[in-house]
Parts: structure tokens; sequence; C-alpha cells
């Protein structure tokens, strides 16, 4: 079966509503409905994108690797999602701020 051709008229319209404006990076916080908020749209269109969730979820398993490299990726990938689910939000966000504070930037 082929791949389904892309559409660069979507792209393109993506990248020209981003330069636009009206984003933001920042930390958002869970709610009633959603864990792990990766971002939000308000009713008016501006957009915060959470840098955090994403982060983190690239930064564990990682430091896994490093720390354990006879590990297979499963067992990894295993352990990382058994860390996600049982950190809070508080604890995910203290971690991110480590991140930071740890994290030479290139």
């Amino acid at each position: 079966m082929s791949r389904p051709r892309r559409d660069d008229r979507l792209l393109t319209s993506i990248l020209l509503e981003l330069e636009a404006g009206g984003v933001a990076e920042g930390y958002l916080e869970q709610t009633r409905e959603y864990r792990f908020v990766h971002g939000e749209c308000s009713k008016g269109g501006a957009i915060v994108v959470n840098p955090v969730h994403s982060t983190i979820d690239t930064l564990i398993p990682e430091l896994l690797h490093r720390l354990h490299p006879k590990w297979k990726e499963s067992y990894v990938r295993r352990t990382t999602t058994y860390l996600r689910r049982r950190l809070t939000d508080e604890e995910t966000q203290q971690l991110y701020q480590e991140y930071l504070r740890h994290t030479r930037r290139t």
C-alpha cells in the first residue's frame, strides 16, 4: 500500500499561523479532565505550549540509558512509563526545574 501524499498546504498554513504570533511557552497544571497538559488554545486564540512533559518524557529514558547502558530499549520504555505514571504534577515540575538548572544550552 502506498503512503498517502502529504498536504504541503496544511503545513504552510500552520507555519503562517505560527508567524502570526500569540504563542507562548509556559507551565500548565493538570486539570480534572487532563493529566500532563501539553498545551492549550484559549477561546481568543492565544496558545500556550507546555515544554515540561515532553522534556521529561525524553529526559527520563535518556538518564536511564546512561545509568543502565545494558538495559534493553523495551525495558527502558516500560520503566519510563512506570515512573511517569507515578510522578505528580509537582514532582514533574520539580524535575523540570532541576533539568533547567543543570542543563547546558548549546
